[in-house]
Parts: C-alpha cells; sequence; structure tokens
C-alpha cells in the first residue's frame, strides 16, 4: 500500500515537473514568435530607409548632373549607416563636454566630405537634407540590430526572464521606429517637422517685428542672429540657419554674443519642441526655467554655463508633441499652437525685462524647409 502511495507520488511530481517544461517552453515559443514580428517589421523599415536614402541620392545627383557610381554609393552609403560615434572616456569628468563636442562636430563634417564626394554640384541644403536621411537610417539600423542582438541571445540560452523584458520595451521601441520613419518623407522633399516648432516660431518673431530690410547676420556656423526692435527693447533673435536641415550652433553664437562682443544681455528665451504626456494634446504649451535644449546636452551645457556666470536669467517655453510629431511633417496642431506660444514669448518678454534691455531669443530645432 505504501508502495502504491510512493509511486503515484512520483509519478505525480514528475507529471508536474513535465507540464511546467511544457509551459515554458510553450511560453518561449510564443514570446519568440512575437519578438520575430516586431524584427520583420523592423527589418522592412530599416530596408525601406536605405531605399529611400539612395533614391534621393541617385534624384540629387540627377539634378546636378551628376555621375554617380552606384556600386561605389551603396557602399559609402552602408558605410555611413554602419559608422558609430565613440563617446570620450569619462573616468575623468573634467573637460568631457568640450571633448563631445569635437567628436560630434568631426563627425558632422566627415558626413558633408562624403557627402560632397558623391555629388559634389550638390547644394548646401542637398547636402544637409541627405546627411539628415543618412542619419535616420543609422537610428533605425542601430535599434533594429540591438533588438535582434538581445532576442538571438535570449533564444540561444533560452532566457524566458530576457525575451519577458524584451517583449515588454517593443511597443516603446515600435514608436521610436515609426517617428524615425516618418522623418523619411521630410527629409527626402525639404519639408518642415515638428521639431521646426522653436526655428519657425523665431523666423515669425522676426517677420512680425523685423520688418523686410531687417539685417541678418550668420553669427556662428550654421546658424544666424537678427537684431529685432520690440517694445522698446532689442531683441536678438538667434536660430539655424535654413531652409536646409540643420540644428545650427547655438551654444557658440550665444558665446559670441556674451562672451566675444560683450553684450549686456539681461534675459535668455530658449524655445523648443518638448515630449507629451500620453493624455496631452499636441499643441499644449508649457513654460519654464532653463535652457530647453535637447539632444546630448553640449549646447545645454555651454549656454548654462556661460548665462550661470554672467548671472543672466534663462526662461523657456515649450510646445509639446508626440514623438512621431516631432520628427514627421509639421502638423497643423504644431503650426497653429506655434502662435500661442509667440505670443506667450511676446508677454514674457513684456513682463519680464525694462525697457531699453536686451534679450535673446533662441529658436532650438532642426530648421528644415524653415528660412531664413
Amino acid at each position: 500500500m505504501n508502495g502504491n502511495i510512493a509511486t503515484d507520488f512520483i509519478m505525480w511530481f514528475l507529471f508536474l515537473a513535465f507540464f511546467a517544461y511544457i509551459m515554458r517552453e510553450l511560453e518561449i515559443w510564443r514570446i519568440i514568435r512575437d519578438i520575430e514580428r516586431y524584427i520583420s517589421l523592423y527589418k522592412s523599415i530599416r530596408d525601406k530607409a536605405l531605399v529611400v536614402t539612395l533614391n534621393t541620392f541617385k534624384e540629387v545627383a540627377a539634378k546636378t548632373k551628376s555621375r554617380l557610381d552606384l556600386k561605389m554609393l551603396e557602399e559609402r552609403v552602408m558605410g555611413l549607416v554602419e559608422s558609430v560615434l565613440i563617446e570620450p572616456v569619462s573616468m575623468d569628468p573634467f573637460g568631457i563636454v568640450g571633448k563631445l563636442k569635437h567628436i560630434v562636430l568631426t563627425g558632422d563634417r566627415t558626413a558633408t566630405q562624403e557627402v560632397k564626394r558623391l555629388i559634389p554640384e550638390a547644394s548646401e541644403t542637398d547636402v544637409e537634407n541627405l546627411k539628415n536621411l543618412i542619419a535616420a537610417s543609422r537610428s533605425l539600423n542601430i535599434i533594429y540590430k540591438s533588438v535582434d542582438h538581445v532576442y538571438r541571445l535570449g533564444r540561444k540560452f533560452k532566457s524566458i526572464w530576457l525575451l519577458y523584458q524584451l517583449q515588454a520595451l517593443l511597443p516603446f521601441v515600435t514608436e521610436a521606429m515609426r517617428a524615425l520613419e516618418s522623418s523619411l518623407e521630410a527629409f527626402t522633399n525639404g519639408f518642415p517637422v515638428g521639431d521646426g516648432a522653436g526655428p519657425l516660431l523665431a523666423a515669425r518673431f522676426i517677420k512680425k517685428f523685423g520688418g523686410n530690410e531687417l539685417k541678418i547676420e550668420e553669427i556662428a556656423e550654421e546658424t544666424i542672429m537678427a537684431e529685432v526692435p520690440f517694445k522698446n527693447r532689442k531683441v536678438l533673435v538667434i536660430k539655424a540657419k535654413g531652409p536646409s536641415g540643420v540644428t545650427g550652433r547655438l551654444d557658440d553664437a550665444f558665446e559670441e554674443i556674451v562672451v566675444k562682443r560683450k553684450i549686456p544681455v539681461k534675459m535668455v528665451i530658449t524655445v523648443d519642441a518638448a515630449l507629451k504626456f500620453e493624455g496631452e494634446k499636441t499643441g499644449t504649451i508649457a513654460e519654464g526655467v532653463g535652457v530647453a535644449i535637447g539632444g546630448l546636452g553640449i549646447e545645454k551645457f555651454n549656454i548654462e554655463k556661460t548665462a550661470a556666470r554672467e548671472k543672466i536669467p534663462l526662461y523657456a517655453v515649450l510646445i509639446k508633441m508626440s514623438e512621431i510629431d516631432a520628427l514627421s511633417v509639421m502638423s497643423r496642431e504644431v503650426c497653429e499652437a506655434i502662435n500661442v506660444a509667440l505670443k506667450n514669448v511676446e508677454r514674457i518678454i513684456e513682463e519680464r525685462s525694462q525697457e531699453n534691455d536686451i534679450v535673446v531669443l533662441i529658436g532650438v530645432g532642426n530648421t528644415i524647409g524653415i528660412s531664413p
């Protein structure tokens, strides 16, 4: 009797162990199938970006009547897409921002040289738009390869917890991929994107208060400044030089004004696009204190350092939007929100500065399709 009970217990235990093993294998199989669908989508988006980039190179070459070696073109473009930015060593953090800026500028100049080497007759605007397409393709390529790498590791070692974590992140990764995919149309045709809200506000401020004979100066590389009168104040408006797809050298421009020219600036206002919360509407306006510049933080750090040393107040106006809105062709909601934000900027200048003060207004973002 006791022997039968022991046998039944062992059989029951083995059945539970086998059942648990089968369920785990089925769960891994289900997760793998789900992840593979995402990876297939990412690969198709990456491949689409590469095709669009190559076709745009061919169109620009045809427009400028330049001859292209198609095999060399594919090799060069793939080389640029696969290129990486190696961050400087951070064991001793002193001076790391300067080193990072040097590396970023070197990468940007290298990309410009490569594009001009392929199409020597391309205009400045075409060169910058092609660089933007390469940058979008590079980002899509990195995301696709990173996801595929983690997936292969999880499948190789049958690590259900690694696969669980990857599966949980994929909806957010997909949103980033869709956003980058939506930027292809804008960069191909030179249309303004949502991220250009800051430069467009700056351009509207110049047009509204500056008049037609206003002098516009290129104060730093790919960056312009206009001196605009506004209610007995002088507003120095800074933005990237359009209509090519650049973000400018905003920190260099600010340093030129404050440090080199020693202009007594009393206030700085930065205007930029910002990611909205899921429950917020596109075009929501928010005001803040500080420097509204995203990215690696190089320009933000340099402007903060100069402003803190000179004790210049920093204010910000944010135009909220989703990641897809920021990278796709500018929507009507964003365009209308810029007019509201412009009124906020006018109010801030009027309320927080005195007559005869000098104010700096910086339009932050990609100025593709936006003049000047």
